[in-house]
């Protein structure tokens, strides 16, 4: 479970990410687009930039590596796990912002839930967070945190905050991007 809420609190940390750049940030018109797909125990990374090309790394068992770019390109391309639809046990709805929480009333343990959260604006911006936590034990728990209209240097604080991934394979994500380190960038 505490995997999960770090999952979601990374998810509303991308909020600001969000909202750091200006113009049409919209997915692949404009801006970057990054996903983390995650289970208990594996974590998937993927970036796709303006012109529609992914890039990514898994991190898994304390070890990561760069994924193939034919092999991020496709799962990219693919939806990611849609869990079984539970009972809504509490929703917020504001402009822009909108949080489901849903559950399973029948789970005395309360092992059972679901957290929706879609954050974004009329420019285009926005982060989706989608936790589910599955039943007793982590297995099956699950996370996907989306984030889109993101500029280079959000894309740069993506990466360097993804502790799953080894200083190496941050490295050459970037270098796949072709975005210079967050100090070399300063410097230009």
């Amino acid at each position: 479970m505490r995997w999960l809420l770090g999952v979601l609190a990374l998810g509303l940390a991308g909020c600001s990410v969000a909202v750091n750049s200006g113009g049409d940030q919209s997915g692949a018109a404009g801006g970057y687009t990054m996903e983390i797909r995650a289970s208990e125990n594996q974590q998937t990374y993927l970036i796709t930039t303006p012109d529609g090309r992914t890039v990514g790394a898994r991190a898994a068992d304390g070890a990561s590596a760069l994924m193939d770019s034919n092999r991020a390109q496709a799962l990219a391309a693919v939806p990611p796990p849609q869990s079984e639809e539970m009972p809504e046990q509490m929703s917020i709805r504001l402009p822009g912002f909108e949080m489901r929480v849903a559950g399973d009333n029948n789970d005395a343990d309360g092992e059972n839930g679901q957290v929706r959260i879609s954050v974004g604006g009329e420019t285009g911006q926005r982060v989706l967070v989608d936790a589910d936590e599955g039943g007793p034990g982590e297995a099956d728990d699950r996370a996907y945190v989306r984030i889109t209209g993101a500029d280079a240097d959000a894309v740069r604080d993506f990466i360097a905050e993804q502790d799953e991934l080894s200083s190496e394979v941050r490295a050459q994500l970037l270098a796949e991007l072709n975005l210079p380190p967050a100090d070399a960038a300063a410097a230009q």
